[in-house]
């Protein structure tokens, strides 16, 4: 049986919710909508943990654009987007789904899928005025949770610590405390 560790199963998920939460067919580039803000280089501190053993601290680089109130977060593939309030406020959101395991009909298994819920809360500084111009923008800080569960029906007992799995617990949370710097433009 193979097993994913948390982090992979991140990663993996991660990709995913990138793929789901892509803009529609407007006939503009998925991938590089509205106007570019700039590249920003995060550090994500570990907060809390009932997942079991989760990487801390984490870096990577993430592009941030814009189309007036509207933010997107560009990370591999297509991007997900939360509207900026008056106060440089933004709360993104994305879920993902990944089948771990397959079902196995013969020794009478059932597959273990996992769902994943993203919540991005930031806040762009200094404070820009979205509908106008987020060009200012050097650095934001917020938080980011992962919210790990079984979908209905799947059976990931194996993917449990006490069973050799990597998940102390599901359903459960990672949640980490974001600081990003601007560290240049993005094309």
């Amino acid at each position: 049986m193979a097993r994913s560790t948390c982090r992979d199963v991140l990663v993996v998920l991660a990709a995913a919710t990138a793929i789901l939460a892509g803009t529609g067919c407007s006939g503009k580039d998925p991938y590089r909508p509205g106007e570019s803000i700039g590249v920003f280089h995060v550090t994500a501190k570990l907060t809390s943990s009932s997942c079991g053993k989760t990487l801390d601290p984490w870096s990577f680089d993430v592009r941030l654009r814009h189309d007036k109130t509207t933010l997107y977060w560009v990370q591999g593939d297509a991007p997900i987007s939360g509207l900026v309030d008056p106060s440089a406020h933004a709360l993104l959101k994305a879920t993902a789904t990944q089948t771990l395991r397959a079902a196995d009909p013969k020794n009478q298994f059932a597959a273990c899928g996992m769902a994943r819920a993203d919540v991005l809360d930031l806040v762009l500084a200094p404070l820009a005025t979205p509908a106008v111009d987020l060009q200012p923008v050097t650095s934001f800080k917020g938080t980011l949770t992962y919210h790990f569960t079984a979908t209905d029906g799947s059976d990931c007992e194996d993917q449990l610590t006490a069973s050799g799995g990597d998940f102390d617990v599901l359903p459960c949370d990672v949640k980490y405390e974001l600081d990003a710097l601007r560290t240049g433009d993005a094309k």
